[in-house]
């Protein structure tokens, strides 16, 4: 089992000064069959294994096996996701949530030079970590080894929420399996204006029964 290694992360391609930093993190142990999944307690799973792409992922391409385009994770025999530029692929492969998410976290395979991941947030700045940041968070090099799998941690900062990730490839491939996320607690805000719209509709009710 590799050392979790944290890189705090300063903002790299910011749309705007974010509330605070996220956190991310890498490593595992390989689980047979499946390739690596979340150590996070409470996170929800998208194995990708029934076939049918999320509705919220959009341009991804589902693949079982490797080929000379795209390499399965190393241990993953099962369906997963793969951004590249090839015929059969598209990039950047892009999961957006509405609601936004406390965490994100995805195995990934082959950690290379020309993959990156785009996290953006709710306040509307964004985070880009580059293969070579990927690679490093587990004390691996960006050379494209296919043997090398690790899984990537975020978690968004303090009064923050992710509100999508962008995998993007700009050679063949970046391949990673087994997304899960937590949705993000709503703020106080947000319970207030819930409780007070609820209130109105009470008090409309009420008058129209008078």
């Amino acid at each position: 089992m590799k050392i979790l290694s944290t890189l705090a992360c300063a903002m790299l391609a910011a749309a705007g000064s974010a509330s605070a930093v996220p956190t991310f993190t890498a490593g595992g142990t390989a689980l047979a069959g499946e390739g690596l999944v979340t150590s996070v307690a409470g996170a929800t799973t998208i194995d990708f294994n029934s076939g049918i792409l999320p509705a919220n992922y959009i341009d991804g391409s589902l693949f079982t096996g490797s080929n000379s385009n795209h390499a399965a994770p190393p241990g993953d025999t099962s369906i997963y996701l793969s951004a590249g530029i090839s015929s059969d692929q598209h990039t950047p492969v892009t999961a957006n949530f509405a609601g936004g998410l406390s965490y994100f976290g995805f195995y990934m395979g082959s950690p290379d030079t020309y993959n990156s991941v785009t996290y953006s947030f709710s306040d509307q700045s964004s985070t880009t970590l580059t293969g070579t940041q990927l690679a490093s968070l587990a004390g691996d090099q960006p050379d494209g080894n296919r043997s090398v799998g690790l899984y990537v941690n975020a978690f968004a900062g303090e009064g923050s929420k992710i509100t999508s990730v962008a995998f993007n490839s700009t050679q063949n491939a970046f391949e990673t399996d087994n997304h899960a996320f937590i949705a993000a607690v709503p703020e106080p805000e947000t319970y207030a204006m819930l409780l007070a719209g609820l209130g109105l509709l009470g008090f409309m009710l009420r008058r129209k029964a008078s």
